[in-house]
């Protein structure tokens, strides 16, 4: 089922009404109410906002997430379930006591997938995308030859080859925050989505930082990037003067927002994306359970 993502940027009191998301606006007169069965998402976007205990165990119930701005528009916290899915118990020890050997193979499927969609981003826009194809079979259990680097170091040089010299940095001059405006979109995504198949985001197959709390999330959310990537640059094609402005504006924001209901191609199918990553998160939880790679399955750019 498609959810709904709620975006709130104005100073608002939200609490539960009748078992929906009440919306008290400054910049409006009356309240407005929406069904939180509808939603998946809710993003909060200004210092002024406050909502009661209530929605929060709500939105708890109904596996919502909800996603906290800071100063510069950027996602900078989520908050998520504990538990989303009826067998998450018995899932989560499947994924604890998982083999390493595993887990290389699913990070080693992982990185092929998400070098092929971006090999078919350059390639949808008449880049030159053989290398990429070429690397593929390079990638090995684990990647222990960092094969997700380089293929990442070409990439790069390549999709925004006129846009000043482009650097994929962090904290870097535009398109730069439009990606980082994405990236922590799908992360929110992600993050909801293992919560709901039983896992929990906290253990990763690869990224094992013990100040990130979303590792698996970090993990999963890897061949995504390059749908997120093309938004990008198909915005900034068609808005070259964005790379001249130096924060995201309220029509940057929408559009990127865009990215969780485009259509892309998995299992032969056309699905929203946020449907997509429900069915990645539900299938790595049945390699946990069956100690096998072959049930997982990534979306595909074309």
């Amino acid at each position: 089922m498609i959810k709904k993502t709620y975006y709130i940027e104005n100073p608002a009191r939200l609490s539960l009404k009748l078992d929906q998301l009440d919306i008290n606006s400054s910049v409006s007169e009356e309240a407005v109410t929406r069904n939180l069965d509808d939603a998946g998402m809710i993003i909060l976007d200004h210092a002024q906002i406050s909502l009661t205990l209530p929605l929060l165990r709500s939105c708890a119930e109904k596996n919502v997430a909800i996603t906290i701005c800071d100063e510069s528009h950027l996602p900078s916290g989520i908050f998520i379930p504990m538990s989303g899915h009826t067998e998450s118990g018995g899932r989560m020890r499947s994924q604890v006591e998982s083999s390493k050997p595993l887990r290389k193979q699913i990070w080693q499927k992982t990185v092929a997938a998400k070098i092929y969609n971006q090999a078919m981003v350059l390639k949808a826009y008449g880049l030159s995308y053989q290398p990429l194809i070429h690397a593929m079979p390079k990638v090995r259990s684990g990647d222990t030859s960092n094969i997700e680097g380089t293929a990442a170091a070409y990439y790069w040089k390549h999709l925004f080859h006129g846009e000043l010299d482009f650097r994929r940095d962090r904290f870097g001059s535009e398109p730069n925050a439009m990606l980082n405006y994405s990236y922590a979109i799908l992360r929110s995504l992600t993050a909801k989505s293992i919560i709901g198949a039983g896992l929990t985001p906290f253990m990763g197959i690869h990224h094992k930082n013990i100040y990130n709390s979303l590792c698996l999330a970090d993990d999963i959310m890897e061949p995504f990037r390059p749908f997120a990537d093309a938004r990008v640059k198909m915005y900034i094609d068609e808005n070259p003067k964005l790379l001249c402005e130096h924060e995201l504006s309220k029509s940057m924001r929408q559009y990127l927002l865009g990215i969780l209901n485009t259509d892309v191609r998995l299992e032969d199918q056309l699905r929203p994306l946020q449907v997509s990553m429900q069915i990645v998160c539900a299938k790595l939880a049945r390699c946990f359970e069956d100690d096998t790679v072959s049930p997982l399955i990534y979306p595909v750019y074309e």
